[in-house]
């Protein structure tokens, strides 16, 4: 114990909070002069840091901390999105942090293989559904890249987290590789920009949150896709990406183009 700082012993939070297999330490305090615990969100790849926080007198939130300004896009984006699609209220913002409102629910990950699927179909058609008149987030092809190569030169990518089939690959062979991609077709609509399981969340057998929507904005539909198929492969296995496969649109069920935006991700 350090002042009103008391260290305990509890599980990781996943999605509602509602795991027990890693123990982590998180902690008591004190904040306007109420008990408040705040518990780490362990999901995703994102160098950014989450947390739960729960009051004793009841208030609760979400508290994101990270780059200043992919914070402060994150948040512009989701002050956009309100009204548009079922992401977290911005409470607050300022200099690295975010806090949002809490959504009740589980992560995809933590669905049965089925209801993942449909629901992730389901979030991804809802996103692309989205209208584009007037949305000032871009998210293509070039833009991408630098922002992927800006990420590189500040030393915000780590070599150790690509996938297995770029495995010792330097992140300037990559940057090559991308530059050296034809031109996307004219396709475009609004994309989340990091669909992986872990970003949707799912209530009473319904989609009721999504989150983590720094990445998104206009761009290619297959953007989604991709990182849709490698994640249920990731977590469910070969036949589960299989399974989703069937829900692929025809733009976007070429192998080579959803080749190309898994490779994209290794800059994010």
């Amino acid at each position: 114990m350090e002042g009103n700082h008391v260290r305990l012993l509890v599980s990781p939070a996943h999605g509602n909070c509602d795991c027990t297999e890693f123990p982590l330490y998180v902690f008591w305090t004190i904040i306007d002069a109420v008990k408040t615990i705040v518990v780490p969100i362990l999901t995703g790849q994102s160098t950014a840091k989450v947390v739960r926080v729960l009051r004793e007198d009841g208030l609760r939130w979400i508290e994101k901390h990270g780059v200043g300004h992919e914070i402060d896009n994150e948040a512009r984006i989701l002050d956009w999105c309100a009204g548009r699609l079922p992401v977290p209220k911005v409470l607050e913002s300022r200099a690295g942090m975010l806090k949002m409102s809490e959504i009740p629910g589980k992560n995809l990950t933590e669905l049965p293989l089925e209801d993942a699927i449909e629901i992730i179909v389901c979030a991804i058609r809802l996103v692309h559904s989205v209208s584009i008149k007037d949305c000032p987030f871009v998210a293509d092809w070039t833009r991408r890249i630098a922002e992927g190569e800006t990420r590189a030169h500040a030393g915000l990518i780590d070599g150790s987290d690509f996938d297995e089939e770029n495995r010792g690959r330097s992140i300037a062979d990559i940057v090559r590789e991308l530059k050296s991609f034809p031109p996307l077709p004219d396709i475009g609509c609004f994309t989340h920009g990091d669909a992986c399981l872990q970003n949707f969340l799912a209530h009473d057998g319904q989609l009721s949150g999504i989150i983590d929507v720094g990445r998104a904005g206009i761009a290619h539909p297959a953007q989604d896709w991709a990182l849709a198929l490698r994640s249920i492969h990731g977590e469910f296995g070969r036949e589960a990406e299989a399974l989703l496969w069937k829900h692929v649109p025809a733009v976007c069920a070429d192998k080579q183009l959803l080749r190309r935006f898994r490779l994209l991700d290794e800059l994010f």
